[in-house]
């Protein structure tokens, strides 16, 4: 495999593993100029997923470049890539799968309604994502230019939220300069005639398309239709005849001022100047407007849109708004400007946003005594888990729970943050939203929980903590792990979740000395000079190590009825009277074949739960749980025959210095001590 490829991919397949997940491309879901895209599922039926392979070998460069970009990308609305194949006869990329289709097919070969405002929210979704790629956000100081932006590209999840896909025609922009294509390939209808004719590669060719979009959006028509060219009929057409272009299902008196703005933005983007097109952010902010105004015209308000973009229109000329300091809560933390910093990467939401977005707070999913979480509603279509504080003194778990979530990278099985709301007395996350709510709700209904989907549940559980505690996070203990703060997605996909008071950042590894990855001298040298922060790390660590133990057990018997210890002291109970943990199991999924599993878990969560002192280093870290319980799930499978179990006494050779720190670095370094005399050695 292409190292270029394997450093910026987050997984790789064989050809073999390919044939498997598709079953043998035995699921065709679409087609275009470079592959065809078959649904595969990874994960033993769990996870859905598409998969393209390229239909020609000759293609290998251009497959090359779609891996390099879309590897960087992460944004909700860009298709999540998942990973790549390069072998011998095959290209394939694996992305997410987006059940809805594309938005070509629902324009154009469907006949379901769609309200103005779900155009609305899909035309805000892809400008946002098409913003996100125009800026200068890559490591390489890079930015992108799509190349190929039509309805095709533009994928719908459940929600009509869009996720921009297919980045074959994709390149990146150097240090954003322009530059000249020998060879303009791409999409006729919906093509830039400045790229067409010119070569020149530039972000507003996507400007361009993406105006076509617009006016596909609003008429329901397609841009050419034989002899008919939808941009030079709206460029003649005013008045009546304008009006009976727009599509007459979202067209009335209350949305038609609406439509026409958008067209007036649709036009502006479709200017054969390039200078004068507008630029994608600008394209996005006046579509929120609209957005909002049409709610407002929905609800009767008398607010006309021309006194709405005007407000828009000035503030935006305005410098960018500063986050305001006089509220209670930066006046607290005023010294602190990291803190204000910290919250840069995400989305800052207004106290009148965060009420928009969550209809007044009228849909409350849980409630505790710091927060309550609520479900809302971006602009673009996306359902979000809104948590809200409840007043001042949660303001300790904010900050640290939002320093702690901006040092963790796009990890699959940890809750992204999409934003935040920092005014005074309005403090909130904006999360994405688990469909299935926790872990602890699906234990507690009716819901079919076969062995391998709990196993599952736990590995990717596990993960999440073993990549919190590494080096790569900057080491974080999230310090409240249990069934209720892992959720769920509809395919059972966990996220952890619930970072707040309890969570520790220990050590930022970008601040310290230049080093992006902590090794013992450097983690040494931070804890001497503040030798208090020893215990926070080690008990976080073990707390973590700890608190699973009890999800594990929770997992195998399916009790949510006690308390997480007295789970824990009937299994110890079990296990010392029948040398079995039978008697607590779940009787759904104590078949014969099963048992041998269930044994073994429960061993597992009752040696993460080991509380006697003189015997805590038997307790495993989190990387040795990941990896016992992904053993155990081998195992499970038909023909597959145990591997060696590894102990905590296997051993390979003496680290040349015995550290002073053997506890923490079992967590951190897979250190271990075999007996008071021995040195450490790694495992």
């Amino acid at each position: 495999m292409d190292s270029n490829i394997q450093f910026m991919t987050r997984m790789s397949f064989t050809e073999d593993e390919i044939e498997a997940i598709t079953n043998n491309y035995g699921t065709l879901i679409g087609m275009g100029g470079f592959g065809e895209v078959y649904k595969g599922v990874l994960d033993d039926h769990y996870y859905v997923v598409a998969v393209k392979r390229y239909i020609r070998e000759n293609l290998r460069k251009e497959f090359m470049e779609e891996v390099s970009i879309h590897s960087q990308m992460s944004h909700k609305n860009v298709v999540k890539f998942i990973g790549c194949c390069v072998g011998k006869s095959t290209l394939t990329l694996v992305t997410e799968y987006v059940p809805k289709g594309n938005l070509d097919d629902i324009l154009h070969s469907s006949s379901a309604a769609i309200p103005l405002d779900i155009r609305l929210g899909i035309a805000i979704g892809c400008a946002d994502a098409l913003s996100y790629m125009h800026s200068m956000h890559l490591s390489i100081d890079s930015l992108i230019c799509h190349g190929d932006i039509k309805p095709a590209n533009i994928l719908l999840d459940d929600n009509f939220t869009a996720k921009v896909s297919d980045f074959g025609l994709s390149r990146l922009l150097l240090g954003g300069i322009t530059q000249y294509a020998s060879k303009v390939i791409g999409s006729i209808d919906y093509m830039d005639p400045v790229l067409m004719h010119t070569g020149r590669l530039t972000p507003r060719n996507d400007v361009y398309s993406f105006g076509i979009v617009l006016l596909e959006l609003v008429t329901r028509k397609r841009v050419k239709q034989g002899d008919m060219n939808l941009i030079g009929i709206f460029e003649c057409a005013k008045g009546e005849g304008l009006r009976k272009l727009f599509d007459p299902s979202i067209a009335n008196k209350n949305t038609i001022k609406i439509l026409e703005e958008i067209v007036d933005l649709a036009m502006a983007c479709l200017r054969l100047d390039i200078k004068n097109r507008p630029e994608m952010n600008h394209v996005e902010k006046r579509l929120r407007v609209l957005k909002r105004d049409l709610k407002c015209r929905q609800e009767a308000s008398s607010q006309s849109i021309l006194s709405t973009y005007h407000s828009w229109h000035t503030k935006d000329k305005q410098e960018k708004p500063q986050l305001k300091k006089s509220g209670s809560f930066f006046k607290r933390n005023a010294s602190n400007a990291k803190i204000v910093s910290e919250f840069s990467n995400v989305r800052n939401f207004t106290k009148a946003e965060l009420k928009e977005i969550t209809d007044n707070y009228s849909h409350m999913l849980s409630g505790g005594m710091s927060a309550k979480f609520y479900k809302g509603t971006l602009e673009d279509n996306t359902v979000v888990a809104v948590r809200k504080f409840h007043d001042t003194d949660s303001q300790e778990a904010f900050i640290n729970g939002g320093i702690v979530l901006s040092q963790i990278a796009n990890k699959n099985n940890i809750i992204k943050l999409l934003g935040c709301c920092l005014e005074a007395e309005t403090l909130a996350f904006i999360y994405e939203y688990a469909d299935k709510g926790s872990l602890l709700d699906i234990l507690g209904s009716q819901e079919y929980l076969p062995l391998d989907l709990r196993l599952r549940i736990a590995i990717k559980t596990a993960e999440a903590l073993q990549y919190l505690h590494s080096s790569e996070t900057g080491i974080i203990g999230h310090g409240s792990v249990s069934a209720s703060t892992v959720l769920l997605h509809n395919n059972f996909v966990p996220k952890l979740t619930e970072f707040s008071g309890s969570s520790k950042l220990i050590m930022d590894s970008g601040s310290n000395a230049g080093q992006s990855v902590i090794n013992s001298v450097l983690l040494e040298k931070v804890l001497y000079s503040d030798p208090s922060r020893y215990k926070t790390v080690l008990m976080n660590l073990e707390s973590d190590v700890f608190r699973f133990g009890g999800v594990l057990l929770a997992l195998v018997s399916r009790e949510n009825s006690v308390s997480f210890d007295e789970l824990i002291v009937e299994f110890t109970e079990a296990y010392q009277k029948d040398n079995s943990g039978k008697a607590m199991f779940d009787k759904d999924i104590t078949a014969e074949q099963d048992i041998a599993a269930l044994e073994e878990m429960g061993r597992l969560a009752l040696r993460c739960t080991i509380l006697n002192a003189d015997e805590m280093a038997r307790r495993p870290t989190m990387q040795e749980v990941a990896e016992e319980l992904r053993r155990i799930r081998r195992c499970c499978k038909p023909g597959t025959s145990a591997a060696p179990h590894v102990t905590e006494t296997t051993a390979t050779a003496a680290a040349p210095l015995e550290p002073k720190l053997p506890n923490l670095m079992r967590h951190l370094f897979g250190y271990r001590r075999i007996s008071s005399t021995d040195p450490i050695r790694t495992s």
